[in-house]
């Protein structure tokens, strides 16, 4: 035998051993559905408490930069020679926004900020800042200057540099720039001024004279050690928020903020949006679902509420979302952190579940209606759940290829991903979490509604329905209650019966798809969508 066709007959062995374990599979779930459907419901239950545990890791410099990123250990070097403490901070040596705020002053109509009005204008803003944004706390008011990270003169390091540099400024004294000296005092400012404008001067004529400049920066670092401390600064940065939300329009001023939880509070900001539009996400897979379930009678466009399969199919899109609570709720019993970027998975899983539930409905109808429940449920299996199975491990292990990245944020998202996935597939149908020996939800809904389907019943209220005779029905009765029954020859076209959508597609648009003029057009415009993206890929800019 030749290593091809060794190769072939080792595939088609497994395969047919995958095939009969499948189709004795739904078999036994058929013959014991109620333990498959109460264990997930209570696994989701106690899964999903976890839920309310739910604290979000919002450190944005630690989730999106590389965990063997050297920045991290040149940042360490520095807070080593100059640490970050109270009492021991230097000005000017922070290279992170542990607790910080920082205010951007720009003048109007391109003004020069350093004129007496306008350092005026600033001045009241500092005033303000300092002294104005307070925080309510066990019956006292914390400001600035409680929360503040001190030098080692034990003071807070303000911006009291605005004021001198506005006043040399003011009484015609040439300012070097990006230094400044005057007697024995002096001081770098060079990162504090926007735009600003030089000229030549000095003794020797070589050194830089600040002429004007546009905005001033003003910078309020706070302590961030022990905990207790780190909350207050936190409260203070959102106080600061809004009092520079509420702070009324300045004549001379354009201010612009950014404080330590800007990035974050955008995140979560972004997330909280992510919530309404999942929900409307959901309610249109709800609607599309039904709609695709629907099959109607032969020869009449009135239902066949027999064979169509509503409930079914909105309780295929409930068993995804309860996948991914299920899958939130874990990761957090597990400890795996959460970021508000995870909000946008619940949104891929749902559409992987859903897709899943089309397909596994597919192959029951593909069944004859004429053989019996188990013998349709061990086709249904052995035809979809292998197909199923290899797509769901191939989407779980795609995301699991991305758990190895040394960037946090992706790492978190692809691990509750994959695990979500792989709990969507575990309540759709087989043994494929954790030890590999759970077993299935949604395979148990479609033996139930199909035993309804065996039995005549409605689809919604599962009482008998009446024959199609449309002649003698009346108009109640071809609306509400009309139902096929099986041929009692398993081989009679009538007992495989699809969809309506699945009729438009195999009777018009696949015979269309095969003309010439159509292949041809078809072929033209794979070409030009080949070109574009080529040449969008080719200018792609960063």
């Amino acid at each position: 035998m030749s290593r091809k066709a060794d190769c072939q007959f080792k595939t088609n062995k497994v395969n047919r051993r995958s095939l009969r374990f499948f189709f004795a599979y739904g078999g036994f779930v058929t013959r014991n559905p109620w333990p498959f459907v109460v264990l997930p419901i209570l696994s989701t239950l106690a899964l999903s408490t976890g839920l309310m545990h739910l604290s979000p890791l919002s450190d944005a410099v630690y989730l999106f930069t590389p965990t063997d990123a050297p920045s991290k250990i040149e940042r360490l070097a520095i807070h080593e020679k100059w640490p970050l403490l109270d009492g021991l901070y230097i000005p000017g040596r922070a290279v992170t926004q542990t607790r910080e705020a920082q205010v951007s002053v720009l003048a109007r109509e391109g003004a020069n900020i350093l004129l007496p009005e306008y350092a005026e204008a600033v001045w009241r803003l500092d005033n303000y800042i300092q002294k104005r944004v307070k925080v309510p706390y066990r019956g006292r008011n914390y400001t600035y200057a409680d929360v503040c990270l001190r030098t080692v003169e034990g003071t807070c390091a303000g911006n009291d540099h605005i004021s001198v540099i506005s006043r040399l400024f003011a009484h015609g004294i040439n300012i070097t720039y990006p230094r400044f000296r005057i007697g024995e005092q002096g001081g770098y400012y060079g990162s504090a001024l926007g735009a600003v404008t030089l000229a030549k001067g000095g003794i020797d004529g070589k050194e830089n004279i600040l002429m004007s400049a546009r905005a001033w920066l003003l910078i309020y670092h706070l302590r961030f050690q022990p905990a207790n401390t780190n909350w207050m600064s936190g409260q203070w940065e959102q106080a600061f928020r809004h009092a520079l939300d509420v702070y009324p329009p300045d004549p001379y001023l354009e201010i612009a903020y950014f404080h330590s939880q800007t990035l974050p509070d955008e995140l979560k900001r972004n997330a909280d949006s992510l919530v309404p539009r999942f929900v409307c996400s959901f309610l249109i897979l709800v609607v599309f679902s039904v709609i695709c379930s629907i099959v109607t009678i032969d020869g009449s466009m009135y239902i066949d509420w027999v064979l169509s399969k509503p409930l079914l199919s909105i309780a295929g899109v409930i068993n995804a979302c309860m996948g991914i609570a299920s899958a939130m709720g874990l990761c957090v019993y597990l400890g795996i952190p959460y970021n508000d970027i995870v909000a946008v998975m619940p949104f891929l899983v749902v559409a992987v579940g859903t897709d899943n539930m089309f397909l596994m409905v597919a192959a029951v109808r593909r069944t004859s209606r004429a053989l019996s429940l188990e013998d349709r449920m061990g086709e249904c299996m052995a035809d979809a759940a292998v197909s199923i199975l290899i797509t769901a491990l191939t989407d779980a292990f795609s995301f699991s290829v991305g758990t190895i990245t040394t960037i946090p944020a992706v790492q978190i998202f692809c691990i509750y991903t994959c695990i979500a996935i792989s709990m969507t597939f575990f309540y759709q149908y087989a043994k494929v979490f954790l030890s590999h020996i759970e077993m299935t939800f949604f395979c148990v809904l479609v033996s139930l509604f199909t035993r309804h389907e065996e039995r005549g019943r409605h689809c919604v209220f599962m009482r008998e329905t009446v024959p199609p005779r449309l002649h003698s029905a009346s108009m109640v009765n071809r609306l509400l209650w009309m139902g096929s029954r099986p041929h009692p020859l398993p081989e009679h076209a009538s007992n495989k019966k699809d969809v309506a959508g699945a009729d438009f597609f195999r009777n018009w648009y696949a015979p269309l798809l095969v003309q010439p003029a159509i292949r041809i057009l078809c072929g033209v415009w794979y070409t030009i969508y080949v070109v574009i993206s080529i040449i969008g890929c080719m200018n792609l800019s960063y």
